[in-house]
């Protein structure tokens, strides 16, 4: 079947002197690859993220969306998604309308036996989440999309690395919105806008052509992110709103979900450590999540990720190039003590943050040691309970 280089995604705009001013979106404008993926939920979930970074409204998709698909409840539900608590720039209030495409016989994707498909970072989360596929037995595809992000590169040794470890292939969706990303970063910070919903979309467009009867889309988000408010993209509401959508528009049950709803990372890496570095081989050490690359130490993720590491009993990653705990940006000083202090914090994350604190008492800065010296016997209690958990956890 003929393929078109350029494919027609649809036009985002915003509203100027009672004129909606449009810009074309199309594959080529983000240099798409894997264009027979393209399906009206794909060319929405890209608009959505573009839609972020250009602060616009009005979404036009070249495409035309399921009958069954209500248009004003996915409008509703992709504005709750770009409506980050804290770091969106303003308040999105998204209105779409699709059309007939006019080239849309782009190539239909072949039959598969997929299960599922799992988004694959590389990450500590996804990782996990594959591993635990495979004890399930589960015929899960893992999928990594590359959109130009700052640690593209490190991303993809460790996907490639990781799953020739396990003799899976990965399946990878490449498109290039470097370009938004870094225009961006003044005003999303460290995210990505729409970028979860980008993912279940385009494992959406595969599994839609699996021969199973129900399948899952696994996006590898653990208890403490789905219970944060300002997780707008990590919600039991973003999966279960994501799961109607896909399911009236394939005929069929998608669900998309995550395994990890009921346990922390610090439990995940637990479990990890007692059960898949023997089974697998894998150490959550191969992994890689970092804002800027792997390991600067220097990122708030990077200090997260050794949080977890150190308090579920392993040391920190031998590739980083300065230790967090050592407070480099100062996170710890200005940031986490001060929200600690005023309870804005879940338990498990304060204590997490004191068992690592703990084991990092000879290299944190004075002022960090000094507050854990201070702690009450009530919380020296709630610490030692929590190694307990830690210890125990089970997924």
């Amino acid at each position: 079947m003929k393929q078109y280089n350029e494919i027609k995604i649809g036009k985002i705009g915003q509203k100027k002197d009672n004129k909606i001013d449009y810009e074309r979106i199309d594959s080529n404008l983000i240099n798409l690859e894997n264009k027979n993926l393209l399906d009206a939920f794909t060319k929405v979930s890209i608009l959505t993220l573009l839609a972020g970074y250009k602060k616009c409204d009005y979404i036009f998709v070249d495409d035309k969306f399921n009958e069954n698909i209500d248009l004003k409840k996915l409008s509703r539900y992709l504005s709750y998604v770009l409506n980050h608590k804290e770091l969106a720039p303003r308040k999105f209030n998204l209105r779409i309308t699709d059309k007939e495409n006019f080239i849309s016989k782009i190539g239909i994707p072949k039959k598969n036996n997929y299960d599922g498909i799992l988004s694959f970072s590389g990450g500590i989360d996804s990782t996990a989440g594959l591993l635990n596929s495979l004890d399930k037995r589960q015929c899960i595809q893992p999928l990594w999309i590359s959109f130009g992000q700052r640690n593209d590169r490190a991303e993809l040794d460790v996907v490639k690395r990781v799953l020739a470890k396990l003799k899976i292939k990965p399946l990878m969706v490449r498109m290039d919105i470097k370009e938004y990303i870094l225009k961006g970063w003044k005003d999303w910070d460290y995210i990505i806008p729409g970028r979860n919903f980008l993912f279940v979309s385009f494992a959406n467009a595969i599994l839609k052509n699996s021969v199973k009867s129900e399948n899952f889309i696994y996006l590898c988000a653990h208890k403490d992110e789905m219970k944060h408010r300002r997780n707008t993209d990590k919600s039991k509401y973003f999966f279960t709103k994501a799961s109607d959508f896909f399911s009236l528009d394939s005929g069929k049950r998608i669900i998309a979900t995550t395994p990890f709803a009921n346990i922390s990372k610090t439990e995940i890496l637990s479990y990890w450590r007692k059960h898949w570095i023997r089974k697998y081989k894998i150490s959550p050490h191969d992994t890689t999540t970092c804002y800027y690359g792997r390991g600067c130490g220097k990122c708030e993720v990077c200090l997260k990720r050794t949080i977890s590491l150190l308090a579920s009993g392993f040391d920190v990653d031998p590739f980083i190039k300065i230790h967090p705990m050592k407070d480099p940006s100062g996170f710890i000083v200005n940031k986490w003590i001060p929200q600690i202090q005023s309870e804005k914090f879940t338990r498990i994350k304060k204590l997490d943050f004191l068992i690592a604190v703990e084991k990092c008492l000879d290299i944190v800065p004075r002022e960090v040691r000094s507050f854990y010296n201070n702690l009450s016997p009530q919380t020296l209690l709630a610490i030692e309970k929590r190694k307990i958990e830690i210890e125990n956890a089970e997924i």
